[in-house]
């Protein structure tokens, strides 16, 4: 107990006014100890203890706490009428009332002995507190008790000789010996743990404060001081962690903060085993490659479980379930092969993060799109950061990776760089915006690739003298093909295909298979590899894998290198044999105009673009099969045995100078176009009379007419 109180401490613990303190210590005359001169003017009074009224004496000493070499015991047992379930005062409890049972029995002695001696008993308690409150004499139970004043000890005195001295009542009158039971009444802990319990996490200081208005208000007395309160608070917390966790910040920190959970043995898995994925919105801007505006991208993860490496990554800036996959390729490609199982996260605040509406990720093809790779689909708990290894890496990327860019935002309002609070003009001046404008994807994929290698240098956690580099490298797998992993490749818009290819990402790809194509395709493509696409018809097979094609030098020939003199001369080879490729496809539909089984071959996508009016012709031509014209005058001629051996060897096993054996060969014809080919190829002074007329027939003919008009179309274009 202290033996000086300042008018400051008196108002705090008697939870009065200062002003309180002072009118009545004027009123009734308080000696002054003494005083002490302030600075800032004004005096600052210390009363003695003993010369306090009794009712003051009485309320400090209530108010006192336990000595604090005195171990209290914060589990007890269920309480009982004794205060313990076994009868018996807890261990702190006994330690106490043994020593002030032994200081009055030490007081009750010098008492007599001061009667022997003529002393009055004022003065012989004066002089028995000097020594015990000196330390000198009774050191151990001054250890244990503290300074007594005067009153306090002749209380105890009187409680043990009430008690037949019975030590156990001079037990201390605090609550914790009666297991937690506080003295606060029913009215106060209403009232009090009313406004507590309640998520908005009302401060316990501001609760006591209106507790003890309202009911001041109500006219219900509350004789708990404050601090009696808020040690009833502080036991409470400490008693009923899980009520008070869950009342105050609900059911995830409760499974955070409280609950038990499950310790699981890493060495049991190996490296590739199992791949946790997660999604982080990264804390710097970054260029949209669709916008070209600054955003902030996602980043999609996935980490070894075992090494605790980072093996797959890619960033988004869609809303696109696709972006997982995209990650889970990079992450197999590094493993170098396929996991066993996939860990993803189906919390609401991990696909918020990604996704908008109440979406459920095992309803949207992802274990039928692993399960093609043999990879078993596992999602975590909602709400349950312990089920996902991966949470931590996120905050040593954070502080190892997005603190050192120059476009870093802050994971906060608070953490913000000083350059973008409020009216920091000079940290501004210092620190220019213009360094620290968003970076391109490239340029931070590069980055994140360099820092995996400071990353991977880091130690394991739980395998001393190795590092995590060092567990990857030794479970990681052989090389995986990338074909194989295409259809895992994010997944774009629906694109069109102009002159120059496929326009993404401000460049243009170009495969051959693209020119003179229209449809509307789907590309595949690696943000961290943006030299090639995959194109893929709307039916989903492969069309062809386009090259990224930058701009020529405006005057390559006379100003650029070698390398774009080189390229010039390739695109414009590139050109000239497309334009051949279709001229001879022009002219090859032309020859088979009435073969219509060869005409259903022709790749009509590409013929339309060049020729639009052919098949309005081709129609024509086939609708004369039907008609009675003259295409049914084609001579009927057979051919011999001997005809057909001619035939078949050809012209050269004959002489020469042999007279006419081309006349005896009449080959066979399937079509009248074919059989007007073959008459058109012979000179005409060779043309029988009845050839002749067929030819004279055929011209009248649609058909014929129109062979005459593409032969005067085709001498036209020649002159």
């Amino acid at each position: 107990m202290k033996t000086e109180w300042s008018i400051e401490e008196l108002a705090d613990h008697l939870n009065v006014t200062v002003r309180g303190i002072r009118k009545r210590a004027g009123d009734q005359n308080w000696p002054v100890q003494h005083q002490k001169k302030l600075r800032g003017g004004g005096s600052k009074y210390f009363f003695r203890f003993d010369d306090l009224p009794k009712d003051v004496q009485v309320k400090l000493v209530a108010q006192e706490p336990p000595p604090a070499s005195v171990a209290i015991n914060a589990s007890l047992p269920a309480p009982t009428s004794d205060g313990r379930s076994d009868g018996r005062l807890p261990d702190w409890a006994e330690t106490i009332a043994r020593a002030r049972a032994d200081l009055v029995v030490q007081f009750i002695a010098a008492r007599e002995q001061g009667k022997r001696r003529g002393q009055s008993i004022r003065k012989t308690t004066d002089k028995f507190l000097a020594g015990y409150n000196s330390g000198v004499a009774f050191a151990e139970i001054h250890a244990a008790l503290g300074d007594v004043s005067r009153p306090t000890l002749n209380r105890w005195r009187k409680d043990y000789e009430e008690a037949d001295f019975n030590y156990t009542a001079l037990a201390p009158s605090w609550g914790a010996h009666r297991n937690g039971a506080s003295t606060l009444t029913a009215d106060e802990q209403k009232v009090l743990f009313d406004q507590l319990a309640h998520q908005n996490r009302i401060k316990v200081g501001t609760a006591i404060q209106l507790t003890k208005y309202i009911l001041e208000q109500r006219g219900i007395p509350s004789p708990s001081s404050p601090r009696t309160m808020r040690r009833a608070v502080e036991r409470f917390k400490k008693q009923h962690q899980n009520v008070w966790t869950f009342y105050r910040e609900g059911e995830k920190a409760l499974i955070d903060k409280v609950l038990p959970y499950i310790e699981r043995d890493d060495d049991q898995l190996a490296v590739g085993d199992v791949l946790v994925a997660d999604g982080h919105v990264c804390n710097f801007f970054v260029t949209n490659p669709w916008t070209g505006r600054p955003c902030r991208p996602m980043l999609i993860g996935f980490y070894d479980w075992k090494s605790r490496v980072l093996v797959g990554w890619d960033l988004g800036f869609t809303e696109n379930t696709q972006l997982i996959a995209s990650a889970l390729r990079r992450g197999i490609l590094t493993l170098g092969m396929t996991p066993k199982v996939v860990l993803l996260d189906n919390g609401k605040a991990f696909k918020s993060k990604v996704f908008t509406g109440d979406l459920d990720l095992a309803q949207c093809g992802f274990a039928g799109m692993f399960a093609r790779l043999n990879i078993k689909t596992v999602f975590a708990w909602p709400y349950n950061a312990r089920s996902k290894p991966i949470e931590r890496f996120f905050q040593d990327f954070g502080n190892q990776f997005e603190r050192y860019l120059p476009s870093f935002c802050g994971s906060s309002i608070n953490d913000k760089p000083a350059s973008m609070m409020r009216n920091e003009k000079l940290m501004k001046e210092m620190y220019d915006n213009a360094k620290a404008k968003p970076l391109d994807v490239q340029t931070v994929l590069k980055g994140m690739g360099e820092w995996w290698k400071y990353h991977a240098w880091q130690p394991h956690p739980t395998l001393k003298g190795q590092t995590k580099g060092d567990v990857f490298e030794a479970g990681r797998g052989a090389d995986v093909d990338p074909e194989t992993l295409t259809y895992l490749m994010m997944d774009a818009k629906v694109k069109r295909i102009g002159r120059n290819g496929i326009r993404f990402l401000h460049a243009d790809y170009f495969h051959d298979a693209l020119y003179g194509f229209r449809n509307e395709v789907v590309i595949r493509y690696d943000l961290q590899d943006i030299s090639r696409i995959h194109v893929y018809l709307k039916t989903g097979d492969h069309l062809c894998t386009a090259e990224r094609r930058k701009a020529i030098h405006p005057m390559a020939a006379h100003l650029g290198d070698a390398q774009d003199v080189s390229e010039l001369k390739h695109r414009i080879s590139e050109i000239r044999s497309l334009k051949n490729q279709t001229t001879r496809l022009a002219k090859k539909s032309l020859q088979i105009q009435n073969s219509m089984d060869a005409v259903n071959e022709l790749p009509w996508n590409r013929i339309i673009e060049i020729s639009p009016d052919l098949p309005d012709q081709l129609e024509r031509i086939s609708g004369e099969h039907d008609s009675a014209n003259a295409a049914k005058q084609i001579p009927e001629v057979s051919a011999s045995t001997q005809q057909h051996e001619e035939i078949q060897q050809g012209p050269d096993t004959l002489e020469p100078d042999s007279p006419g054996p081309e006349e005896n060969i009449v080959p066979l014809f399937s079509t009248e176009y074919e059989y007007y080919e073959y008459l058109a190829d012979k000179p005409k002074n060779q043309l029988t009379q009845e050839e002749t007329e067929w030819l004279e027939t055929f011209y009248q003919t649609e058909t014929g007419a129109q062979v005459l008009r593409n032969s005067g179309r085709a001498v036209n274009e020649e002159d």
